[in-house]
């Protein structure tokens, strides 16, 4: 049976028949970096791993939980792939890698989905759009397949994001702008057009000029 796993941006998600062998792949570059301490945990934590598995110095492995847990690959060539032997349903979930890097926020950051199926299962599912990478295939039970790790750096990736409370506000700003100019533009106008229905000059003049015509009473008696 084969389980094929996808990549999505920086997360390989993928599923395994249960009692299987899940291998989780990871790698760092030491040549660049040198030999590093590195992390295996159900999530990727501020500073470190959150529930460690196990994880390493650059002399061995230090601590793990279980011997269901095991790392593979060449640790000199950066490789530090984790197994999880008989896997069960409790195993599904996240897992993280994680790779001590000198500086600030220079970790490397490896994160997997692991989903636990009861026989077999062909169905490929990922947590989201942004495929990046091909896929691998794993078969439960053997040693698996080298696999292009999948890499993060901490650095965060430019997007593209729309502030929705922002453009509110701008588009609200622009309408009130606009109804008060055009307010303003109306209040001008109206002065010139009613000044322009008023009677001529010389006629203003002649209607003042006019002698009050006297009304004749007569009186009878």
């Amino acid at each position: 049976m084969w389980i094929w796993t996808v990549s999505f941006g920086s997360v390989a998600s993928f599923k395994v028949a249960e009692g299987g062998v899940a291998s989780l792949s990871c790698q760092y570059s030491v040549k660049r970096f040198g030999l590093s301490r590195v992390c295996w945990g159900r999530s990727c934590g501020t500073f470190w791993c959150n529930n460690i598995l196990i994880q390493t110095d650059d002399h061995g492995v230090i601590s793990k939980v279980s011997d269901r847990y095991r790392l593979t690959g060449d640790v000199l060539d950066g490789q530090m792939d984790l197994d999880i032997v008989a896997v069960r349903r409790t195993d599904s979930g996240p897992y993280c890698c994680r790779v001590d890097i000198d500086g600030i926020f220079n970790d490397k950051k490896v994160i997997m989905n692991l989903r636990v199926v009861k026989g077999e299962s062909t169905e490929i599912r990922g947590p989201g759009p942004g495929f990046v990478s091909g896929s691998d295939s794993v078969r439960p039970g053997l040693p698996p397949q080298p696999r292009s790790p999948v890499l993060q750096d901490s650095l965060p990736s430019l997007s593209l994001q729309i502030n929705v409370p922002v453009l509110s506000l701008s588009v609200s700003l622009l309408m009130v702008l606009t109804s008060v100019t055009l307010f303003l533009n109306i209040k001008a106008v109206i002065p010139s057009f009613s000044f322009s229905f008023q009677e001529p000059p010389h006629i203003i003049y002649e209607i003042r000029m006019r002698r009050p015509v006297q009304e004749n009473i007569y009186t009878l008696d």
